[in-house]
């Protein structure tokens, strides 16, 4: 396993680490026999979520390594807005996860404009965090999201200590702005969905692309003994900027639509414009796996249902062109 310094927090992290946002599909044994495993194999941080966040994920990530505290970092996270609702969850978090303090907790999930503003003002989630911070039971402070300009617009208001955002092949944008202002400043950075949720095809070449992209951490899901030593053998080789470069190219060759899965296209006819406008062009050039193949058709033969409204477009923050492309997958194959 390799290691790195997490920002200016003087937390010694692996480079890979576990996300936890689909482990409620596991049985609390299967958790416990992966997360330990990883642990043994030197995996030493864990990124989950909040009730509020994530289900009944972080009580499951509590008794899986609880009686290992001293062996990991802990970092989680809520997606509510206001001062009150944040000190609640994570008191909440504490009690989940048994210990008395989390080394990072994250205001998640801040993809909007008037987000990060209500979370930044008097009485919002930000005040929360650092009266939790004050009483020693949140060390470090971070932000999350899925839009790389409201999260570069955040760092630069309040010194956050670390950014949790999505980096991969169909979702480079935080390579122009978001994570050269993060690493210049000490910022703490996590890459969270290196391999599209598991759609990207092939797997190993979408892990090394977010492991040769200089963040700090890359999060990645974990849950058999089978996947955590496929993905440790993936890390083992150093990083080069030649390999960088490759991979770089490679994620370019089909061409960006620029969508950053924000979410601000909700369709009314209920098409997943995220969904087609992420993959369109990966898919055609290098395939998708079996199960994101069958959601990308899916939602394809929904969106024969498009009739022009133009809804997508008037809401994206982009003014990205959707309807041609929405369109286009509809009529496959």
């Amino acid at each position: 396993m390799r290691y790195a310094m997490l920002g200016r927090t003087g937390m010694k992290v692996s480079v890979l680490s576990c996300g936890t946002n689909m482990l409620s599909q596991l049985s609390q044994e299967q958790a416990n026999e992966a997360l330990n495993y990883a642990l043994d194999r030197g995996v030493n941080l864990i990124e989950t979520g909040s009730r509020t966040a994530y289900g009944v994920v972080e009580e499951m990530v509590g008794k899986a390594v609880a009686h290992r505290r001293d062996d990991l970092w802990l970092a989680s996270k809520n997606i509510a807005l206001t001062e009150k609702e944040t000190i609640k969850d994570v008191e909440q978090s504490l009690r989940s996860l048994q210990t008395d303090h989390l080394d990072l907790y994250e205001l998640g999930n801040i993809r909007f404009a008037d987000q990060l503003d209500r979370v930044l003002r008097p009485g919002g989630a930000l005040k929360g965090l650092i009266r939790c911070q004050r009483e020693g039971k949140v060390n470090f402070i971070g932000i999350t999201g899925h839009n790389p300009d409201t999260l570069l617009r955040a760092l630069k208001v309040y010194a956050f200590d670390n950014v949790l955002f999505i980096l991969n092949m169909i979702h480079p944008y935080p390579l122009d702005e978001l994570l050269p202002y993060a690493k210049i400043h000490g910022i703490g950075t996590f890459i969270m969905r290196p391999t599209g949720h598991g759609a990207l095809k092939p797997a190993t070449r979408s892990l090394r692309f977010a492991l040769c992209s200089g963040a700090d951490v890359v999060l990645s899901g974990m849950y058999s003994k089978a996947i955590i030593d496929e993905n440790i053998a993936a890390v083992e080789p150093e990083p080069t900027q030649e390999e960088f470069q490759r991979l770089l190219q490679d994620a370019r060759r089909p061409g960006l639509t620029g969508c950053t899965e924000c979410g601000a296209c909700a369709c009314p006819q209920g098409i997943s414009v995220p969904t087609i406008m992420s993959l369109v062009y990966y898919r055609r050039a290098y395939g998708l796996q079996p199960a994101a193949e069958t959601q990308y058709r899916e939602q394809a033969e929904k969106a024969k249902s498009c009739n022009d409204c133009g809804e997508c477009e008037r809401r994206c923050p982009y003014r990205l062109s959707i309807v041609l492309l929405i369109h286009e997958a509809a009529q496959g194959p």
